[in-house]
């Protein structure tokens, strides 16, 4: 069991360090990339969630009329890694899910049947949703990303299975490596999910490929990590996949049943992305432009510490503008894993960040173990300046 555990771990890095490696020193330096855009950002260096053992991309929706009118889903280990001390947990990563009645707090977090934790205690979370024993659902639940249409809630998540050969990545006998891709799932509670069938979005080269960057028979997939809108009758999905230049974002859509694969087309991937070196975006809606963000790396030679919170804007969707990245907190060596709230304020706007802290130290620790939230104004002229910048 230990062994399997070590294998999943190893797993894991491999996934994470995969965007280092692959990232390009071209790209990092491209305009905008070297803009700080750290004084545009309030932060009090204050903990939403703690005390855990590896939790991050904090998903916050905002749902007005309820009593509890914020509500989020996150990922990762609880208390221990691969979460071992969930029964019915039979992969590894798991979705969790938490409610507030303001911003500012307190955070409960589900703990199963219709209890929520209040008392920051890890060990009484659980999650949501945990793997399926399938091959492209066996390890990896996460980076949920949720909307509410009517009266459901849609969630398109990252899903990690062993591929055809069943055997976990790591494993002597594992002959095609992971199969990375993105699941759907609806809701009318939050808690209890109707899966899709089938992944929603998958490189069809992947299924029985090495894993990139081990082989690059099937480079230009494994998508994954997505970022979901839905927007005059149809779902908006930006994910990040895997190139010889970085980890891209690219772009899907759905204007029909969101749990059917057939009716998802992927409008930009492949030698065309959206945006390059970008991985974990997160897509967001203000007045008629769309804001981006994202962890790229290029900001130094470690594998970790080189990755900073980046911001792109976009009239389309499509094409992009990168604007500049964001300063790490002074007492986290990272932070990663942004994921973005827009509220309307008068005629102007703000936009919160979540986002996840490192631990660090040496040797160096990769977990997140608190989150903390940014915010910023955007205001009518801040608007028309970036609306410029987009201009063709």
């Amino acid at each position: 069991m230990m062994t399997r555990i070590l294998r999943l771990l190893a797993a894991a890095l491999l996934l994470c360090l995969t965007e280092e490696s692959l990232s390009s020193p071209q790209d990092a330096a491209a305009p905008g990339r070297k803009t700080d855009r750290s004084r545009l950002w309030k932060r009090d260096g204050r903990n939403i969630l703690h005390g855990f053992q590896n939790l991050y991309n904090f998903h916050v929706i905002e749902e007005p009329g309820q009593v509890y009118r914020f509500k989020a889903w996150f990922f990762g280990w609880a208390v221990e890694d691969c979460n071992r001390n969930v029964k019915e947990n039979t992969g590894c990563d798991a979705i969790f899910h938490a409610r507030a009645r303001s911003l500012e707090g307190p955070w409960e977090v589900y703990a199963g049947g219709d209890r929520w934790d209040t008392t920051m205690t890890p060990a009484l979370w659980q999650p949501v949703i945990t793997a399926q024993q399938t091959f492209y659902d066996a390890w990896h639940n996460g980076d949920p990303s949720v909307v509410k249409v009517k009266d459901r809630y849609y969630m398109a998540y990252s899903s990690t299975g062993n591929n055809r050969d069943g055997k976990p990545y790591g494993d002597p006998a594992d002959t095609d490596g992971s199969l990375l891709c993105i699941m759907g799932a609806v809701s009318k509670d939050g808690i209890r999910w109707e899966r899709s069938k089938a992944p929603i979005l998958m490189h069809a080269a992947d299924v029985g490929a090495k894993t990139v960057p081990e082989g690059d028979s099937h480079l230009y997939g494994s998508y994954h990590r997505p970022s979901l809108l839905y927007e005059n009758g149809r779902f908006r999905l930006w994910f990040d996949y895997w190139t010889e230049k970085g980890v891209t974002m690219g772009y899907a859509e759905n204007r029909g049943d969101f749990l059917d694969a057939g009716q998802w087309k992927v409008i930009r991937a492949g030698k065309e992305p959206c945006l390059e070196e970008f991985p974990n975006p997160e897509v967001v809606r203000v007045g008629d432009l769309l804001y981006a963000y994202a962890d790229p790396s290029g900001y130094g030679s470690h594998p970790w510490t080189s990755r900073k919170i980046g911001e792109a804007v976009s009239k389309d969707g499509l094409n992009w503008v990168f604007l500049g990245y964001i300063e790490t907190d002074p007492d986290a060596p990272a932070i990663h894993v942004p994921e973005a709230l827009v509220r309307k304020e008068g005629r102007d706007y703000r936009l919160f960040l979540f986002y996840a802290c490192q631990i660090g130290g040496e040797p160096y620790d990769y977990r997140y173990n608190r989150i903390r939230v940014m915010h910023r104004g955007l205001t009518r002229e801040t608007l028309r300046r970036d609306r410029q910048l987009c201009a063709p």
